[in-house]
């Protein structure tokens, strides 16, 4: 996400936050291969505990973390301190399918399918395991999200659900 938005804004300044290691680390080769070392910084941190002055930024972008958050409640306080007023909040997150049909294929794609291929791929069973089932259990979608924005302070301005409702973008503002 962050390469992406370098490409898009030749102006902005990103910073990137995340709470693994090797994440961080497999982000800084991506950087470094796009050669944007000097616009995005990576640092290592958690969502509830985000190191920055209030009204720091003006815009924060979550894609496929929400469901990752340890403390969700914590860690949209921090995003809504962190932002300027009129500050954006865009969000990408799996959602869940209301199509009953589309739903039993997604199932059984991402339980058997995705699962499968991943996990041998990678030889990473935990990672793939944990991916589905964070999906699974993931309640915030939809118009809960949206509640759950509302309750934090955000304005939603703009939801999409994309590729057969798998995943939706969320765009907020403070």
């Amino acid at each position: 996400m962050a390469i992406l938005l370098a490409n898009r804004f030749d102006d902005a300044y990103i910073i990137g936050l995340d709470p693994s290691e090797k994440m961080l680390e497999v982000a800084q080769n991506k950087i470094r291969n796009n050669f944007l070392e000097k616009r995005i910084k990576l640092i290592q941190g958690y969502s509830q505990h985000i190191p920055f002055g209030n009204r720091t930024f003006d815009a924060v972008t979550v894609a496929f973390g929400i469901r990752n958050f340890q403390y969700i409640h914590l860690s949209f306080k921090e995003i809504y301190r962190i932002l300027k007023p009129l500050g954006i909040l865009g969000i990408l997150e799996f959602s869940k399918p209301s199509n009953y049909w589309i739903k039993k294929i997604y199932y059984f794609y991402s339980h058997f399918i995705l699962n499968k291929i991943g996990s041998s791929l990678s030889n990473n069973h935990i990672a793939y395991n944990y991916l589905k089932e964070s999906i699974r259990s993931f309640s915030y979608c939809g118009k809960r999200m949206n509640k759950l924005l509302k309750f934090h302070k955000f304005n939603t301005i703009y939801m999409k659900k994309l590729t057969f409702e798998i995943a939706s973008i969320y765009l907020s503002n403070k």
